[in-house]
């Protein structure tokens, strides 16, 4: 009882304030590089979510130790939480396990490797992504074509795929609860400016109920 009661020395206390700090620097600058590597305008709910994480780790390495006994408890404590928002883009679940990393080794009292990784593995995604700007050409889309089941057949899309596209590759088929045929394909187009040609000639072909395409 009395140890329980014991409180830990201002040493103790400043050293995990700067971890809690240093996990929380080492964060933003992973957000800055999740901002400045997105296509789309980031979530502000992730970005905040990647910050606690890396700080509430840090946190849980602290309380863990090097007891075997707390870590399990822990993961069995963690092992009711069930988490219901999916995650729609693989790219966020690499910045998770960024954030969950950092976290760890800072906590973990290795506040060196935390810095060298953040940055060396941020500098590389940066890198990445400015390769990806520079070679990608915008030839590439998601198409998604729906049709009735008794029109399925290669010979109503393919004349349009023919004129358009020059690499296709059909990803999932499936039919829904209306009894409609949902195609969806990666396409690369011979003339990326002429999305909306090919996307109007699809839309206007009788036998195809309804057509949607993205970007790559």
């Amino acid at each position: 009882m009395s140890e329980f009661l014991t409180l830990p020395s201002y040493n103790t206390i400043g050293l995990n304030i700067l971890r809690i700090l240093l996990s929380f620097a080492l964060s933003v600058f992973i957000v800055l590089i999740y901002q400045w590597t997105h296509t789309k305008a980031p979530q502000r709910a992730f970005t905040n979510t990647l910050i606690i994480l890396c700080m509430l780790i840090s946190v849980v390495m602290v309380v863990i130790g090097e007891s075997i006994a707390r870590a399990f408890s822990l993961v069995g404590a963690l092992s009711i939480i069930r988490f219901r928002t999916a995650i729609q883009d693989p790219r966020d679940i690499g910045f998770v396990f960024y954030a969950l990393a950092v976290g760890m080794a800072v906590g973990a009292g290795n506040p060196a490797v935390a810095i060298l990784a953040t940055f060396v593995i941020g500098i590389i995604i940066l890198c990445m992504y400015h390769w990806h700007q520079y070679f990608d050409k915008g030839d590439d889309f998601t198409l998604e074509i729906c049709m009735p089941p008794d029109k399925i057949s290669e010979t109503v899309y393919r004349p349009i795929f023919n004129k358009h596209v020059v690499q296709d590759r059909l990803i999932e088929k499936r039919i829904k609860k209306s009894q409609i045929v949902e195609l969806n394909f990666r396409v690369k187009l011979s003339n990326p400016s002429d999305w909306l040609t090919f996307f109007n000639e699809l839309s206007a072909n009788e036998n195809i109920v309804e057509v949607k395409m993205d970007k790559e």
